[in-house]
This record gives structure tokens, C-alpha cells and sequence, in this order.
């Protein structure tokens, strides 16, 4: 069966909304002809006769009534779809991968700025780990990253956003760390999960057990237990309130390796929504 085309409603609808074949093809500037033939390719693509024909008239049938109720449908949203873009407004659906540190700290003031610049965009923000961020790029299924960088790869493009540092978590009155100690980090796909048991074994610390908790608040309360160390990220811990902290040590080591983020998106480029956030992202945090 072949599929009913946008022109064969397009000429049905202007014949039952100016009364004649002539006067449809006026409206649609084409030949009457035209018009003639593609109703009768309508017609017997439903298998149904739309109109009655009588004489130099055109009358509904009542399954042409019908018709007509669902093709003017079809016709003004094609229409509507037609000027979607004409207003010269930005519009489109972004989505947009973060780690869960940018979107502590870094995009709670940048996303509605955007927003408010760009009010027919629709945004999909998600949150996920490096190593998916990354695949769901390569795949498409995200425009653009807030991920570690910089990013060296021939099918992607980057752009620094911010420098995130990391801070050792100790109970109070701990300066320093001690082997055999319980670590709280959170799921073994966190980047900064591994630059920090990296950084243990570099130092030779270690030796207790790693709980896997997806909680910052979780791990915290667990350090404030005495129950063992953690590594947060800065811009968690800024977002802590006083009294959370003051049960607490914080330590930022100069050789515990922190993590530059960046925007990053598939080459061979950003299309203009996706450069307006990139825009949007450049004021430095405070």
C-alpha cells in the first residue's frame, strides 16, 4: 500500500475549504489538473470516495467529512512544524551529562541563566559517571559533557569549565591518616574514587576496608563516627552546612591529584544551542 502524502492532503483539504478544484489550485498555485488527479489518487489509496461529484460541484460524502476532520489535523500541525523555527528564537531539547560535582556547585546559577536567554530551549540534564559520560557521547546519546579533561580524542572537542580540588575527610582531632583505617568513597566508577586509592597506595596507607556509599551526607556521618576517612570533592564540601563540618577534618594535600572539568561534545563541532551553554558556562566561580 503505498503511503498517503502531505500534497494529497494538503489539496484535499484547500478543495473542501474553497468549494472548487479551480479554486483550490488558485490557492495552492498549481493547475486544476493537478488537483483533479490527486484526488482521485486519494481516493483510491483509502478506497473510499470522498466527495459526491455533481456536475461542476464538489459535496462531502459523510466518510469525506470524516476524512477531512482528521487531514486538516495533519495539515495545520505540518504547517506549525513549517514555522517552528521561524521566530528566530533559539528552540530545541539539549541534553546535557554532568559529574555529580558540577552539578553541585558549578551549574545551579549557569543553567538558569541559560534558560532565561533561551526560553524555547528544553533541557535534559542527567547526571552520570566519567566512563558513561564519555560512551554516551560516542553514541549520541548526550549534545554535551561536564566531564574530567582535557579531552584528547579525534572525535571530540572540549573546553575548560572549572578546576575541581579534593579534600581527605578525617574524624576530628586526626591530623593524619593511619593504616588499617575504614575508607568511605562512593561507586568504583567515581574518578576521584580512584585518583585517591591511588594516592593511599602511593603513601603507603591502607590495608582497611573501602565501604562503596552513594552518599555524601552517608559518608560524612560515618567519618563523624570515627569510623574511618573519606575523600570529597570541594565543591560538595562547600555545600555543606557549618555544623556539618565542625565534627570534622578537612585536609587538602598537595599531591592528592584533583581533576580539571570541562565541556565536551562531538566533533565536528557544536550546532548553536549547544554553543550558547558552552557560552553560558564561562563565568568563573565564584
Amino acid at each position: 500500500m503505498n503511503p498517503l502524502r502531505l500534497s494529497q492532503l494538503e489539496m484535499f483539504c484547500a478543495v473542501v475549504e474553497t468549494g472548487t478544484v479551480v479554486a483550490a489550485s488558485r490557492k495552492l498555485n498549481c493547475v486544476a489538473s493537478n488537483v483533479t488527479t490527486r484526488l482521485r489518487e486519494l481516493e483510491q489509496l483509502l478506497g473510499q470516495e470522498l466527495f459526491a461529484r455533481e456536475k461542476n460541484r464538489l459535496l462531502l460524502t459523510p466518510e469525506g467529512r470524516l476524512f477531512h476532520q482528521q487531514a486538516k489535523a495533519v495539515v495545520d500541525q505540518a504547517r506549525q512544524l513549517t514555522d517552528l523555527f521561524s521566530e528566530g528564537t533559539p528552540k530545541g531539547v539539549l541534553t546535557v551529562g554532568a559529574l555529580d560535582v558540577a552539578l553541585k556547585k558549578y551549574l545551579p546559577d549557569r543553567v538558569p541563566r541559560f534558560l532565561t536567554s533561551a526560553p524555547g530551549v528544553e533541557i535534559r540534564l542527567l547526571i552520570r559517571p566519567t566512563d558513561t559520560l564519555e560512551r554516551m557521547l560516542v553514541d549520541g546519546e548526550i549534545d554535551l559533557a561536564l566531564t574530567d579533561g582535557p579531552i584528547e580524542h579525534p572525535m571530540m572537542g572540549s573546553a575548560f569549565a572549572f578546576r575541581e580540588r579534593l579534600a581527605i575527610i578525617l574524624p576530628n582531632g586526626q591530623d593524619v591518616l593511619r593504616s588499617g583505617q575504614a575508607v568511605f568513597l562512593f561507586n568504583t566508577d567515581c574518578l576521584y574514587r580512584r585518583y585517591f586509592e591511588a594516592w593511599l597506595e602511593q603513601g603507603g596507607v591502607g590495608g582497611g576496608l573501602i565501604h562503596t556509599i552513594e552518599s555524601y551526607d552517608v559518608i560524612l556521618a560515618c567519618v563523624e563516627a570515627g569510623l574511618g576517612i573519606s575523600c570529597i570533592p570541594q565543591s560538595v564540601l562547600s555545600t555543606l552546612k557549618g555544623n556539618q563540618l565542625s565534627s570534622v577534618n578537612v585536609l587538602y594535600p598537595d599531591d592528592l591529584r584533583g581533576s580539571d572539568i570541562y565541556a565536551v561534545w562531538r566533533e565536528p563541532g557544536l550546532g548553536p544551542l549547544g554553543q550558547m551553554f558552552v557560552d553560558s558556562l564561562k563565568t568563573a566561580v565564584e
